[in-house]
């Protein structure tokens, strides 16, 4: 029969076995790295939690602008949802593990922690590179929109999504505000042609038929269509979402630090103690 200091001595692990961990004590600092591996864990299940409701709120208002950020911004909404989901699962693990004194609890938790946290740093950097391309990316779609809107053919591809980004975000045009329904005629170059000095009924603050109707000029009434151009606030709606789901990401990755090291210092205790 292996006594236990044999079996210590030997490598085997007896973390996981209820019938053991009864005999065993940590003192007074193990215990502290105990409970607060616990309650690490669960703030980054709560964590991982939000981290996920905020990936779907994201990557819902997202799907909105599609034809704007492209499937990229809905991507990475994705990646963050699941990510939060793995965290919330493996803070669960965590804290199972450092109750049960459990060493091959912690061993998973150790490694699953490490590759989730690999994972956000990855998806962080993605965030930057999809932030810095973005912008060319939304004045192109823009562009390519405001040339076709009003067109019958081009209604689901052009008119629609500029209608609910005017309505949604409360902008008109796309850098220039209202005036650029009528002067710009490089670019809005269908409306122009169909329409005298007006802006389309989704610039108005409140919208009713024909509420556009000679709203087309250079200093424009703001208690009736919206001032701002489009361009920067698609460009500050998606960068203010992104930078909220970063920093989320960040503090969980900093958490999951702590975790890491609480881990390997209360499974090392485990072990040296049988």
């Amino acid at each position: 029969m292996v006594h236990i200091h044999q079996a210590h001595h030997l490598g085997l692990d007896y973390g996981a076995n209820p019938a053991r961990i009864s005999h065993y004590h940590l003192d007074l600092g193990e215990s502290c790295v105990k409970w607060v591996l616990f309650a690490l864990n669960f703030l980054i299940s709560l964590a991982g939690l939000g981290l996920a409701g905020l990936g779907v709120y994201v990557a819902t208002a997202a799907q909105s602008y599609e034809e704007f950020f492209g499937s990229g911004s809905v991507s990475l909404s994705y990646i963050f949802i699941g990510t939060g989901i793995l965290i919330t699962l493996i803070g669960f693990l965590g804290c199972c593990g450092a109750m049960r004194h459990s060493t091959f609890m912690l061993l998973m938790y150790f490694i699953f922690i490490m590759v989730t946290f690999m994972v956000q740093v990855s998806a962080i950097i993605a965030v930057l590179v999809f932030k810095d391309d973005v912008k060319n990316q939304i004045k192109e779609a823009a562009t390519t929109k405001l040339a076709e809107y009003g067109n019958p053919i081009k209604e689901d591809i052009a008119t629609k999504p500029l209608d609910v980004v005017q309505a949604g975000l409360k902008c008109c045009g796309i850098d220039s505000g209202p005036v650029e329904w009528a002067t710009e005629a490089a670019k809005a170059t269908y409306w122009i042609r169909t329409h005298d000095n007006d802006v389309p009924d989704s610039c108005c603050v409140t919208e009713t038929t024909n509420c556009g109707k000679n709203e087309a000029k250079a200093v424009p009434d703001p208690s009736i269509v919206y001032t701002e151009g489009c361009e920067d606030k698609l460009y500050d709606y998606l960068n203010d979402n992104l930078l909220l789901i970063g920093g989320l990401g960040v503090s969980v990755s900093f958490l999951e630090l702590f975790g890491l090291c609480g881990s390997f210092m209360l499974r090392r205790a485990i072990l040296h103690g049988y």
